[in-house]
């Protein structure tokens, strides 16, 4: 478990009992990169030392981002570690365990103290952001708009649902590497504000940061 120090910002620590290459292969993926640079083991795992991390945090209050490397509920994810994890979290309701998921839907039953968490790229992925925004009503929905990679323009319905979203562009040098453009952000600002909705703006838009105020914003407990 990766402590206060993450370069995430939005969260406390990262937490990954799942080890092994992500099988969903984004291109624009940062965790795949790290594996082929130091040579990681690509075998997805259950981490049982990992597991335990969060029964060590004596201070209550964390935000731990759960599989910040790997799609947790991809289906090689078997659902016994799922619901090892879940048991986990139900142990500690003193921490906020955040999920975030590309492609695959949630599986299973989370805990009150769970916050959940759709990426969206663009508009391409309105009809999953429609679909993600109707499910778990009573948990903290967020969507996550990084990296930013086109125009997200995606239906009213869905800022309606949510509690959250967090903006950034996309890292690393890869080739064919998307700048977020400004006009994208000013979109989901003006969202965020019709709808009230708080924004965790990332460090990577600093080169907007002459138009745009970055905001690091968190949502209020249901």
């Amino acid at each position: 478990m990766n402590g206060p120090n993450n370069p995430i910002g939005w969260c406390s620590h990262t937490w990954n009992p799942i080890k092994g290459l992500c099988p969903e292969a984004c291109e624009y993926c940062y965790a795949r990169r790290i594996y082929a640079r130091f040579h990681y083991d690509p075998e997805i795992r259950l981490d049982e030392k990992e597991l335990m991390a969060p029964y060590k945090l004596k201070k209550p209050g964390a935000k731990i981002f759960c599989g910040s490397t790997i799609e947790m509920f991809h289906q090689d994810i078997h659902g016994v570690w799922l619901q090892q994890i879940i048991q986990v979290i139900k142990d500690n309701p003193q921490h906020v365990f955040q999920f975030l998921y590309h492609f695959s839907p949630h599986r299973g039953l989370f805990p009150d103290n769970c916050w959940l968490g759709l990426t969206v790229t663009s508009y391409i992925d309105a009809q999953k952001a429609i679909t993600f925004s109707k499910t778990y009503p009573n948990h903290i929905k967020f969507i996550s708009f990084e990296p930013l990679l086109g125009d997200p323009k995606i239906p009213d319905e869905v800022f309606e649902e949510i509690d959250w979203m967090i903006i950034g562009a996309e890292t690393g040098n890869r080739k064919g590497k998307i700048k977020t453009r400004v006009e994208w952000i000013q979109q989901l600002i003006d969202k965020a504000e019709k709808y009230d909705l708080p924004i965790y703006m990332k460090d990577n838009l600093d080169t907007f940061q002459r138009s745009l105020n970055l905001r690091k914003e968190f949502p209020k407990k249901k």
